[in-house]
């Protein structure tokens, strides 16, 4: 019974990592000066690229729940609980996580990411988005991934990538379809980073959620005019 983090690593400071207790840590560091027990990766296909080389290596053997981390995963915190990059003029530029902050979050991890976890964002935000976003085109991209037509308006993403996933959603895809995947990231195309990042949901799930777009969710947290760190301490809730 096991929860593995996986870290896709570039130049952050990961020291946060040393207050997670009790659950596997594997480090992918792409940076030209890789740190001390990480596995070196080519600086190629962004946080995607480092996450499907972790399926694809890992299939056969992985952890009951794995966590699809960034080096510094609470970024989007800040950004969703602000939206300051959309010019919302109730936003105020979010402050970095505090210390305190930061401890409770790893807390939040080392507490409530358990074995038997449901899948979840790990922001617990998740939008849809058109299928071109960031000048990606997912519909191409997992047309030739999964070898068939797909042709969606949008798609369900949760920022930054970062899921919490049972093995089963892995494995409902075999493991040609993220070897496919990976070689095409691999391509280092700046699209498919994008493109990759919306594809997440959908080739866990094979649907497209009903959620809302990107604007009514950065608008609906502009109205709360609650800003800052505010991250449920409840139990992470499974995306329904």
């Amino acid at each position: 019974m096991s929860v593995c983090l996986v870290i896709a690593k570039y130049k952050e400071d990961i020291s946060w990592t040393n207050k997670i207790k009790g659950h596997k840590i594997t480090i992918y560091d792409k940076s030209d000066s890789p740190i001390t027990n990480s596995i070196k990766l080519p600086n190629i296909g962004r946080e995607s690229h480092t996450f499907l080389h972790h399926i694809v290596e890992n299939y056969d053997n992985l952890d009951d729940v794995t966590v699809f981390l960034q080096g510094n995963p609470f970024e989007h915190i800040q950004v969703i609980m602000g939206w300051q990059y959309f010019g919302l003029p109730n936003a105020p530029y979010p402050p970095p996580l505090t210390s305190e902050q930061l401890d409770k979050m790893c807390d939040k991890i080392n507490n409530e990411i358990k074995h038997t976890s449901e899948l979840a964002s790990f922001y617990q935000v998740i939008y849809n988005d058109p299928y071109y976003t960031n000048g990606g085109n997912v519909n191409v991209h997992l047309s030739q991934i999964l070898s068939t037509n797909i042709n969606n308006m949008s798609y369900s993403v949760s920022p930054g990538g970062q899921y919490i996933v049972p093995k089963k959603y892995i494995l409902s895809r075999p493991k040609e379809v993220w070897k496919k995947a990976l070689d095409l990231l691999s391509l280092n195309e700046v699209w498919r980073g994008y493109s990759q990042e919306l594809s997440w949901f959908y080739l866990f799930t094979n649907k497209v959620g009903n959620f809302g777009n990107h604007n009514q969710e950065k608008y609906r947290l502009d109205a709360q005019k609650n800003y800052g760190f505010h991250h449920s301490f409840n139990t992470w809730q499974p995306i329904q």
